[in-house]
């Protein structure tokens, strides 16, 4: 049986002792909440000093991977994950993973989760980030990134469709139900993220939310052919406009950007229609 808080602890005194650039190393996802499962995976953050990330992480794997080597193991990266940093995987053949994550102050995802990272050690310069980005945190930004999201993922599902490119169309949807459902939680006041939205519905209970289930419903089309995802499509982003609606309606700013979101949505609209 593993203990995840033992690799964490190896990694964490070897990461303090042999890299000078580390200011902090914390635990992330479900360990830091006490969450976790016996199928969670170990979330590792290391933060740097800012420099280019990629060749740090690098050095980084490199001084870590010897500590957890296993005779059946497969290592990937260092590799840029939006949302998270820049990450390198280690994946286990008995199914656990380690996941180690570098982030700079100047290139660290501005996102809840990251209020939740839980130190090891470095607590000062990991409480002045977390609060940076705290302050970065609010509700103008949140709804600015939906609303970018939500018109992103519309234009890229119809040139898909448009095209007649029904994998990728497929995969954007997939990535707009994620939206959707992180609309739908921030509606409810669980924090925006399009990262892990769809792992929180079974997490807090909320399986029988009506909005939920109209996400789901949804989502039940992607299947289908070019009919049925623009089906999905037409649902998903019903949905999220009836979202941010309903959350960015206490302004006239918010009114005009609501305004400017569905006049960039009749354009790739007019793309579907060329080919009714």
């Amino acid at each position: 049986m593993r203990n995840p808080n033992h690799i964490a602890e190896l990694l964490s005194d070897k990461i303090q002792s042999a890299c000078s650039n580390a200011l902090a190393v914390a635990i992330g996802g479900s360990h830091s909440t006490a969450q976790q499962d016996d199928q969670s995976d170990l979330d590792l953050v290391v933060l740097l000093e800012d420099g280019p990330l990629i060749d740090q992480s690098a050095e980084l794997a490199r001084v870590l991977l010897p500590l957890i080597e296993e005779p059946v193991q497969l290592v990937g990266g260092p590799s840029w994950k939006e949302g998270f940093g820049c990450r390198t995987s280690v994946l286990y053949g008995d199914g656990f993973k380690v996941e180690i994550f570098a982030v700079t102050a100047d290139a660290v995802p501005v996102v809840d989760r990251v209020l939740r990272w839980k130190p090891l050690w470095g607590s000062r310069p990991l409480h002045a980030l977390q609060q940076s980005v705290q302050a970065r945190l609010t509700r103008e930004r949140i709804l600015a990134k939906a609303r970018f999201d939500t018109a992103y993922a519309h234009m890229s599902v119809c040139r898909h469709v448009a095209r007649g490119e029904l994998f990728a169309a497929r995969h954007v949807l997939t990535s707009f139900v994620a939206i959707a459902l992180a609309l739908r939680l921030y509606e409810l006041g669980r924090p925006y993220d399009t990262v892990t939205s769809y792992k929180r519905i079974v997490r807090d209970g909320l399986e029988g939310d009506a909005g939920v289930q109209a996400i789901e419903t949804a989502s039940q089309l992607l299947g289908g052919g070019a009919a049925a995802l623009r089906s999905c499509l037409q649902a998903l982003v019903d949905i999220s406009w009836r979202s941010l609606d309903a959350l960015g309606s206490s302004s006239e700013q918010a009114a005009r950007l609501q305004v400017q979101l569905r006049a960039i949505a009749q354009v790739p609209q007019s793309w579907l229609l060329a080919v009714t």
